[in-house]
């Protein structure tokens, strides 16, 4: 007598249902990728919301304005706020969409940049 390892169901293709992330799924790790995942666990709750309201928050809770602002490649707009007690905070907004919180701390000191002596160093 054989012994029979598979059953029927077994030898029958499997089929797994593949599902996209909901777009505020498919934010949050666009949000994560940025940040390079660096923040601690309990930080990585996003807080998003409307540019102006976040910026009006920060200005009067903790005096801080906006100090450097670029443009990511993947077309986000990224800005550094700081106060002049050493808070900042790191905030991105997605094109057509919300602003969030990126990062935030203490200690933030506006270091001049030197320049090497010759250009091609």
């Amino acid at each position: 007598m054989r012994k029979s390892t598979s059953s029927q169901a077994s030898r029958l293709p499997r089929r797994t249902a593949r599902r996209f992330a909901p777009a505020p799924a498919a934010f949050l790790a666009t949000f994560i990728s940025l940040t390079g995942g660096s923040l601690p666990a309990a930080a990585q709750a996003t807080q998003c919301g409307a540019r102006d309201a976040l910026i009006d928050r920060l200005a009067v809770k903790y005096d801080e304005e906006p100090i450097s602002i670029g443009v990511t490649a993947t077309g986000s707009l990224l800005e550094v706020l700081a106060s002049p007690t050493g808070t900042w905070t790191i905030i991105v907004t997605v094109p057509g969409g919300p602003t969030c919180l990126v990062s935030s701390g203490d200690g933030w000191h506006n270091a001049p940049v030197q320049l090497a002596e010759d250009p091609a160093v």
